[in-house]
């Protein structure tokens, strides 16, 4: 039985393992997107203000350079995760059929022991019967004067 718990502990792991990859994916892409709005936000930014100061322009300018950069880096980050969490989602899969066939296994084992305690047990009884049979039987059949 301790094969089969270390299994399911390995199939839990894994799970989690892959619930965690697919939240840091999910988080990624939250912050892809926030970083996107503030790029769309500084580009709206610089068209509504037709006469912006230089300074202002370079600082929104800056903005979303940085933006930009952090966009591409988390979007890098992305593809990363998504990797990740598909290699996460495959290695659960392998343990879950590991575990399957473990659990196969196992019931083929308890079937097989069932179906040799069934024929132990008709075994007896023929057994007994016989040797009920014997006894029951006149002295001069079984051979005794």
């Amino acid at each position: 039985m301790t094969r089969e718990r270390k299994i399911r502990r390995l199939v839990a792991v894994q799970l989690r393992l892959h619930e965690l990859a697919q939240w840091e994916l999910m988080d990624c892409s939250a912050r892809e997107h926030e970083a996107e709005e503030r790029q769309r936000r500084i580009i709206e930014g610089f068209n509504a203000a037709c006469g912006m100061p230089a300074l202002a322009a370079q600082t929104a300018s800056r903005n979303l350079r940085s933006a930009s950069i952090a966009r591409e880096t988390l979007a890098r980050t992305r593809e990363t995760l998504a990797a990740q969490a598909l290699a996460e989602a495959r290695k659960l899969k392998q343990v879950q059929r590991v575990s399957d066939a473990a659990d196969r296994s196992a019931a083929r084992t308890d079937e097989k022991r069932a179906l040799e305690d069934i024929i132990d047990a008709a075994a007896r009884r023929a057994q007994d019967r016989e040797r009920q049979a014997m006894t029951s039987l006149p002295h001069a059949v079984r051979g005794r004067p």
